[in-house]
């Protein structure tokens, strides 16, 4: 008797899912690829592994996908860019300091310039530093 295969597993067959920290890169073979936050993807993934697949792999990714509301697709994927703009900047963010190159995703140029504008870090607070005069040798104190 043949394995039946989770949702999951159908839609992740004949592609690989890389973690790198807070995000999850998922490439399909013949259909593109993907980033989203790990979270999202580890929700889905066991929504996922709690179904039997349908034995169409192109059926259970639609299905597997429909379950992370945010990702950025490459160009030509499978499944579109999607999500407001401040999670996608966020995901954008995560993403550029992994190491990936915006410009090679489906992100609007107003996202990546606004990022590339802005440092990394997050700000350092501000250190006041005052200065007093100095005392001259020859000026008693009170």
């Amino acid at each position: 008797m043949a394995k039946v295969l989770s949702l999951y597993e159908m839609a992740a067959s004949k592609g690989r899912v890389i973690r790198q920290g807070e995000i999850v890169q998922m490439v399909m073979d013949g259909a593109g690829a993907f980033v989203c936050a790990a979270q999202d993807f580890v929700v889905a993934q066991k929504w996922g592994m709690s179904r039997t697949g349908s034995g169409n792999i192109t059926t259970d990714r639609g299905r597997l996908l429909d379950k992370i509301e945010v990702l950025i697709s490459r160009p030509n994927s499978f499944v579109s860019t999607r999500g407001s703009s401040v999670p996608i900047e966020r995901l954008a963010k995560a993403m550029k300091q992994a190491g990936y190159d915006l410009k090679e995703w489906n992100i609007s140029r107003d996202v990546i310039e606004l990022i590339e504008k802005r440092p990394d870090q997050t700000p350092m607070k501000k250190v006041v530093v005052e200065v007093l005069p100095a005392e001259s040798p020859d000026t008693p104190s009170a």
